[in-house]
């Protein structure tokens, strides 16, 4: 009996192994996400965008992805203006730039694919199934650079866009990015949906379409998928990533329609006195309901509740999401309270921006927003972090569009309906990792945090327990929407495993720069490490610290990346006295400090400078 424990227990201690190396031996990789590539007017004197298809803005961005190797991309939906089979052949065939290049390519109908037009385009979802036969499990699942032969002609791109701006023509032989492909059959074949979810590697995606045939707006199939989603999302791999696409959002600040169908203005005439629905019914007077719009807003909550449950207890961290036209980073609470999750509405690359307003829900907490510009997202996974870096042009305020203003359009720059060459620059970088937590700072709150709970408990990486502490600092942002709510900061730590070149194991930290901004407020962190490594020398002398990594990679003294401040070298413990630039080890305690303005990785490591010293301390 002994010997059989004995031996689970070494199966059990291997098996914690066996994942960790997994984790830490996965290379990183990137996929891509783009949105809404609508053409939104007929005309179009540069001749670059047919069949309501924005090619003059898809082009730019596939040569993005291009260029960062992504692995496959990702289209959250509205591929195209006005729902058709010529049009939807249409985005198919300026896809094949990523196909050259041998980048999976993975669609999401919306509802302008979905039963757009009068009458509606019913069938668009055998449609969206035979263009894109990489989506369909079976035979040709995963099977990229795979267009029916009949595409072009069906297309039929008028011959002044296929002398300024054509599909490019196809190189190479078709190629598989994907594996173990899923579609909740019954409600695809009952509804002419398209959902479905793929593994890549270490993660999972899942594309929801919530459409019924014949509606575009009001209604959702996710509830009738609620037990496929489930099911695909708790039975991958342990320790995998797992991605929500959706074209609606969960709460949206244009559109009030959402993932889970439409909002009470939109389905009834409402007693004014009842308030309007922003999409969750959140701040309404339920007594001015009528039975039957009381019964669809709980039904619909058990549904958003039910979904973000699901969310949350299979570690889904974002949900990704089109529909608006804006960026928007957020967090969305169930209805019930007992659930949230993160939700990303991705940019606009389309002619068309929408201006976000009033009502929103509490239950929705902004984080970033940035309007009117045109925008993608890379998202780098590596073992169980997440990098997302949202890309969007510097100018900002173009629109091909003259129905949808917004902001002061330069007539000399952009004029109106010609496409420019864009110049994307990062706005931002976010993300989590499986192994860390989060923590939400409202403006003018604390940022003060502890990580130190034992990684191997948790059977997620087998660290040895380095312990992080935020211990000063405060959310100064003067950050907020365009209606007027102040945005919030998502703090994310990570873990990865130390190296030979640090004493302790490496710390990600996300979520405290501004949109648009590289710095942060002071705030100081402090990290252990392991004091029995190191050389006596080391310890005390200023030789060693809490670092950073510099622009080549390299470990450098973390208060050198600061914006401002002076460097300066305490021998003992943090206080509240203490600078912009100041940093230090205490021996008692085995940790390092910084008081620092940036984020990043960081880790206590040596350095290969003398210290300024300081005055104090032990």
């Amino acid at each position: 009996m002994k010997k059989s424990r004995n031996f689970r227990l070494a199966c059990v201690l291997g098996l914690a192994l066996l994942l960790t190396a997994s984790w830490a031996s996965a290379e990183p990789w990137k996929f891509g996400v783009i949105s809404d590539t609508q053409w939104t007017k007929t005309s179009d004197p540069a001749n670059q965008n047919p069949n309501s298809c924005a090619a003059s803005i898809i082009k730019q961005i596939d040569q993005q992805f291009i260029d960062a190797h992504v692995k496959l991309v990702v289209h959250v939906g509205d591929l195209v203006d006005v729902g058709s089979q010529q049009a939807d052949y249409t985005r198919a065939l300026y896809a094949q730039d990523l196909y050259n290049a041998r980048i999976g390519f993975y669609p999401l109908r919306g509802n302008h694919e979905a039963a757009h037009g009068t009458p509606p385009y019913t069938g668009s979802g055998a449609d969206f199934k035979y263009i894109y036969p990489q989506i369909v499990p079976g035979y040709y699942e995963g099977l990229n650079n795979n267009t029916p032969g009949d595409a072009a002609s069906v297309a039929d791109i008028p011959d002044a866009v296929m002398s300024s701006n054509p599909p490019a023509d196809k190189t190479g032989r078709p190629f598989r990015v994907g594996n173990n492909f899923s579609a909740p059959d019954d409600v695809n074949t009952a509804n002419n949906s398209v959902s479905y979810a793929f593994r890549y590697k270490n993660a999972t995606f899942m594309l929801l379409d919530q459409f019924n045939a014949a509606d575009e707006y009001y209604t959702s199939t996710i509830p009738a998928q609620q037990q496929w989603i489930d099911a695909t999302l708790s039975r991958r791999p342990a320790n995998t990533q797992a991605f929500v696409f959706s074209h609606k959002n969960l709460l949206g600040g244009n559109h009030k329609d959402n993932l889970l169908g439409g909002n009470l203005d939109s389905l009834y005439a409402l007693d004014p006195l009842a308030g309007k629905d922003p999409g969750d019914g959140f701040g309404m007077d339920l007594f001015k309901l009528t039975a039957e719009q009381l019964q669809t807003l709980t039904d619909k909550q058990e549904a958003e509740n039910n979904f973000l449950a699901s969310m949350q207890a299979n570690k889904v961290k974002y949900v990704i999401s089109g529909h608006d036209h804006h960026h928007y980073n957020s967090i969305v609470t169930s209805p019930d309270g007992a659930s949230h999750v993160h939700q990303l509405i991705t940019q606009s690359d389309s002619s068309k921006f929408y201006t976000p307003g009033l009502p929103v829900s509490d239950n929705d907490v902004p984080v970033e927003q940035d309007l009117a510009r045109v925008g993608y997202y890379i998202f780098t996974v590596d073992g169980p972090r997440l990098i997302v870096d949202y890309y969007a042009d510097d100018h900002g305020n173009w629109q091909s569009d003259d129905n949808y203003p917004y902001g002061k359009i330069d007539p000399e720059s952009y004029p109106l309906r010609v496409t420019p060459t864009f110049n994307f620059v990062k706005r931002s970088t976010t993300g989590y990792s499986l192994n860390g937590i989060e923590k939400l700072v409202a403006k003018g709150e604390s940022y003060a945090l502890k990580d130190d709970t034992s990684r191997a408990a948790r059977m997620e990486c087998c660290f040895k327990g380095t312990s992080m502490a935020i211990l000063s600092g405060t959310n100064g942002s003067t950050a907020t929407t365009n209606y007027g709510k102040s945005t919030a900061k998502a703090v994310n730590t990570g873990w990865s495993p130390k190296t030979h070149e640090t004493t302790s194991d490496i710390l990600t930290l996300w979520g405290m720069a501004d949109l648009g901004s590289d710095g942060t407020d002071t705030y100081v962190l402090s990290m252990s490490y392991d004091h029995r490594k190191l050389l006596p020398v080391q310890l005390g002398s200023g030789l060693l610290g809490l670092a950073t990594k510099d622009e080549d990679g390299k470990w450098v003294n973390a208060v050198d990346n600061n914006f401002g401040g002076e460097k300066n070298f305490v021998k003992g413990p943090w206080n509240s006295s203490y600078e912009l630039g100041t940093y230090g080890i205490d021996l008692k305690t085995h940790t390092a400090w910084a008081v620092i303005n940036h984020g990043g990785d960081f880790a206590v490591a040596g350095f290969r400078h003398l210290p300024i010293f300081s005055s104090g301390g032990h």
